[in-house]
């Protein structure tokens, strides 16, 4: 599996970081492009191809007719869901050993990286519709979208800030920051990310988008796996699913990313448990973050589970 690619410096000015302080006065630098906040850190290890060049040229870029788009706000599964789609796409049983998900991501790669990926390619991204391919809607590509309930994402997202950016503040000080109204924290306003792409999903006819809830492909496997081999036109038997269902079990995944080439094969699989949020939030911070969702999403379609019987 490819690590991280060693892209040439991105030289950035000091007015175009973001720097951003905690209540514990604990800093994060940000660089903020096309609606993204991407690391400071990240930018200058090189990990990234200059955004404000790579967006515009994945915006333009040409799609296949089978490319599947996986979307999603940071920390809410795409890792998992890469590999039941790789499965149900190639009707085999492997790992995406073969290219991986670093290297269908967007905007970690160019688009002349990921057209050297054989088809089907899953391309994956954490961006907003704006910045990914027009192509998306003329090539009328299919699109899954995965949901998490927020406050499993948040607490996912600090524990992953605190390996991949060195963040030192208290997970009170991270959730200050998440539920801040610029959502100053890795990728951006979670609750704008989720605010822009319902509006797309319900009033973009072109866009052939499928929504999975992360609870209930925890709660019942074999059943958003059918949905998604429906969804996908790669419909298989029953014995298939289940064979899909365990081999991505999340121990399953995570005992086998131990073994991989990847640069972050420490953090991406936690735990991946519904409910987890209930080990970090106190009373006083449920109930506040509870009314920062009634004031931000009031307008959205979006529906939440924070507890499933598996």
């Amino acid at each position: 599996m490819a690590q991280y690619s060693q892209w040439p410096k991105v030289e950035l000015a000091s007015n175009d970081i973001m720097t951003i302080k905690d209540p514990s006065g604990n800093i994060i630098e940000l660089f903020p492009c096309y609606g993204y906040y991407f690391p400071r850190s990240s930018i200058e290890k090189r990990r990234y191809p200059d955004p404000r060049d790579n967006i515009p040229s994945i915006i333009k870029m040409k799609t296949r007719h089978d490319d599947v788009f996986l979307t999603a706000y940071p920390k809410t599964g795409t890792h998992w869901l890469t590999e039941i789609l790789y499965m149900l796409l190639n009707k085999r049983l492997d790992y995406n050993k073969e290219y991986g998900k670093v290297s269908a991501m967007l905007p970690l790669q160019t688009p002349e990286m990921v057209d050297k990926l054989p088809s089907p390619r899953i391309l994956n991204s954490h961006l907003l519709l704006s910045s990914l391919p027009r192509d998306i809607l003329t090539q009328k590509n299919k699109v899954v979208f995965v949901n998490r309930n927020p406050k499993d994402v948040a607490v996912s997202l600090y524990h992953f800030c605190k390996h991949t950016i060195n963040y030192e503040g208290s997970w009170n000080d991270f959730l200050q920051l998440f539920m801040s109204e610029k959502g100053m924290v890795y990728a951006g306003p979670w609750h704008k990310y989720m605010m822009d792409w319902d509006n797309v999903i319900r009033n973009n006819s072109k866009l052939d988008v499928l929504v999975v809830n992360y609870e209930d492909l925890k709660m019942n496997p074999l059943k958003e796996i059918e949905r998604l081999a429906e969804y996908l036109d790669v419909k298989s038997s029953p014995d298939f699913y289940s064979q899909v269902s365990e081999r991505c079990r999340f121990n399953q995944l995570k005992d086998d990313y131990k073994n991989r080439n990847h640069p972050l094969r420490e953090v991406i699989f936690r735990k991946g448990d519904v409910g987890d949020w209930k080990n970090w939030f106190t009373v006083a911070q449920n109930q506040e973050f509870d009314k920062h969702l009634t004031e931000k999403l009031t307008k959205s379609s979006w529906t939440f589970r924070y507890c499933v019987k598996e």
